[in-house]
């Protein structure tokens, strides 16, 4: 039985390098198409990314992950100091745990319970910069469109705080007229 065992990572290997050639070796150059065109400069250099290309959903996501991911080695710091100050503070270490010693400094269940606040801390911190750049957006294109408004010929909206001013205006001349 034991040499049967120690037979099979053999025959497996062996199986994959002769069943699965295909997949272990690029094409030769018989079978792939060549491009024979002239290089030029032009070609060797990839043009910048516009802002056209990406929707701006994708960009929002791609700033929040960089956030949140940015964020977790720092939250992660705080968090492993945090609690290890409040298990010597509280007396249940007698010395400051170090999180960088392989000797009892923290339980499993202690390290896991770490991980999961640091990652929550830091998705939370990634969801704030969405929302705060979100509702930063929105005031800007209200605010875009509102002056857009106003340079219009003849058209002048009316912020709200204008229009209580002018709704008061008219009820203090309708008590007046009474």
């Amino acid at each position: 039985m034991a040499a049967r065992c120690r037979r099979f990572p053999f025959f497996l290997a062996l199986l994959v390098f002769l069943v699965m050639p295909c997949r272990l070796f690029a094409k030769d150059s018989d079978m792939a198409p060549v491009d024979t065109s002239p290089v030029t400069e032009n070609d060797k250099e990839a043009a910048p990314y516009t802002d056209e290309e990406f929707p701006q959903w994708a960009k929002d996501l791609r700033r929040g992950e960089i956030i949140t991911l940015g964020s977790v080695p720092f939250v992660g710091l705080w968090v492993v100091g945090g609690y290890g100050g409040y298990k010597y503070f509280s007396g249940k270490t007698d010395s400051f745990p170090n999180p960088f010693s392989s000797k009892d400094a923290f339980e499993k269940q202690e390290i896991w319970t770490m991980v999961g606040v640091t990652a929550g801390i830091g998705l939370g911190i990634g969801l704030t910069d969405f929302f705060v750049n979100l509702s930063r957006r929105k005031k800007a294109e209200k605010e875009r469109l509102l002056q857009e408004a106003k340079d219009r010929e003849g058209i002048t909206p009316l912020t709200p705080e204008e229009a209580g001013q002018l709704l008061r205006e008219n009820n203090r001349k309708k008590r007046t007229e009474e």
